[in-house]
Formats: structure tokens, C-alpha cells, sequence
């Protein structure tokens, strides 16, 4: 779509074009007789042709249509949800023996040692900040086998893995 315009450009031909009204706001404008022959030019700009449609022809409105809809879609919220309460194995996010890195962990880990790569020296916060388990066991959360890392070295570094075509990280740790 198109912004039309609100008077005919001095050096265009004005035979050309054709004096229309803006369907949804009634501003006068110009648009060329090629457009209206293709069933364009009803709008002055691009907002008031998304505000027209979305007022008039959104389906949503259509009781029918919104009868329809919440009839095939089930309300999954809170207790209905099917995966609301599930711990343990059957829990999404869960990974060999534990859901996530325990917070507490996180905390006495932070408390302890300071913000700095320990393998680059580079001053590092918030989600740039990865704990990397020296002997690769994710269960062993001793803080004497913690090691505060910024992303690029526990990628790069620490956990040497190879890329495919696309560069993304395949799932087999280079030995």
C-alpha cells in the first residue's frame, strides 16, 4: 500500500491522476488512475488502511469465529497446565540428576570469588558470568571445583567443541 498524496505533484501529468477520499479518515487525496484500476487508492496511508482492516475485517470479531476458536483452543493455565507441579525426571528442564544449577550454589560461589575470568582475567556480570565444573561433573557443586569463566572462554576454552557447516556447536566435546 501506498501513501497517496494530497495534491497532484506539479511536474505529473494531471490527467493522470484522480481525486479520491480516504476510506477511513475522509482526507481528500490524489492518486494515479493506475492504482484505482487495480483496486488501490482507497487509503490515504499505510495507517489508516491497517486500522480500517483491523476494525472491519478482523475474523477475530466474528462471533462465530470466536466461538470457534475457544472451542478448539483448551485453557492450559495455572493447574490445568498438563506440566503443572511435575519435578524430578519428568520435568522438562530436567538434565542427568538435576533440574538447574542450584542458586545457593551460585550465591556462595559469587560471594567468594570475584567477578573476573579466571581464564582470561576479564571483568565480566550478569549473564556473561558461567560457573564451569573443573572435573566436567555437573553434580559436584564444591566450590573448590567451581571456576568463574566469562562465555567466550567456557565455550572456546573450556568445553572445545566443534562447529558444523552453519557454525553452530555440535553436540560431541573435541578430546
Amino acid at each position: 500500500m501506498k501513501v497517496h498524496l494530497l495534491q497532484v505533484p506539479p511536474t505529473a501529468d494531471p490527467s493522470n491522476w484522480v481525486k479520491k477520499e480516504c476510506v477511513y479518515c475522509g482526507i481528500s487525496i490524489y492518486v494515479r488512475i493506475s492504482y484505482v484500476k487495480r483496486g488501490q487508492g482507497r487509503f490515504c496511508s499505510i495507517s489508516c488502511g491497517t486500522t480500517y482492516r483491523n476494525k472491519t475485517d478482523n475474523p477475530a470479531k466474528n462471533p462465530e469465529v470466536r466461538a470457534k476458536i475457544s472451542a478448539n483452543h483448551a485453557d492450559f493455565s495455572g493447574s490445568k497446565n498438563p506440566m503443572f507441579g511435575v519435578r524430578g525426571p519428568a520435568a522438562p528442564g530436567y538434565i542427568d540428576g538435576r533440574n538447574a544449577f542450584p542458586m545457593a550454589v551460585w550465591h556462595r560461589l559469587k560471594m567468594t570469588k570475584p567477578s573476573v575470568c579466571e581464564e582470561c582475567g576479564e571483568v565480566v556480570s550478569g549473564k556473561r558470568l558461567y560457573a564451569h565444573h573443573k572435573d566436567k561433573n555437573r553434580k559436584n557443586n564444591v566450590l573448590n571445583n567451581l571456576q568463574i569463566v566469562c562465555v567466550r572462554c567456557h565455550n572456546n576454552i573450556l568445553h572445545k567443541r566443534q562447529r558444523d557447516t552453519l557454525g553452530r556447536f555440535m553436540k560431541e566435546e573435541v578430546v
